[in-house]
């Protein structure tokens, strides 16, 4: 019984080759070609080599230290009191400083209408008093800040 290969092996063995090759002629090429094809074809598609960012062994000993500090740092900064602030300084001066009038003379009646107090003041003044009558222009000046502010005085 014939298969269907059996046949088709029968027909090429009777067909005829158009050409025909010398009995020599070798249909590989030779083995230099064959191997520096090869050897070009596997460069092609080999996958570069990732490059190291730390040659050789510091680099890890790099980077634990760099993370050793930063834990210092965090800590010691967390750990560490806060600065504070430094108090608040007033400045007096002693030179001219005197002893304040009894309580009963703090408020005497020309103390209550503005312009009797200055009125007072230049009395003082022409009394020659001048020390007196300082001491009343600064409690004066207290008392009208707006004064103790104003261009003209």
């Amino acid at each position: 019984m014939n298969r269907p290969d059996d046949e088709f092996d029968e027909f090429l063995s009777r067909r005829k080759p158009l050409f025909r090759r010398a009995p020599d002629d070798v249909l590989e090429p030779p083995d230099e070609v064959d191997r520096l094809v090869l050897r070009q074809a596997r460069e092609a598609i080999r996958a570069e080599r990732p490059q190291r960012l730390f040659h050789g062994t510091w680099g890890a000993s790099l980077a634990i230290a760099a993370t050793l500090l930063l834990v210092f740092g965090v800590v010691l900064h967390a750990t560490l009191p806060k600065k504070q602030g430094v108090p608040e300084v007033t400045v007096q001066q002693v030179s001219q400083e005197k002893e304040p009038p009894a309580a009963d003379a703090r408020k005497p009646a020309y103390r209550q209408d503005s312009r009797a107090w200055l009125a007072e003041i230049e009395r003082l003044r022409a009394a020659g008093k001048s020390a007196e009558a300082d001491a009343e222009m600064t409690a004066y000046k207290q008392q009208h800040r707006a004064y103790a502010v104003s261009p003209d005085r």
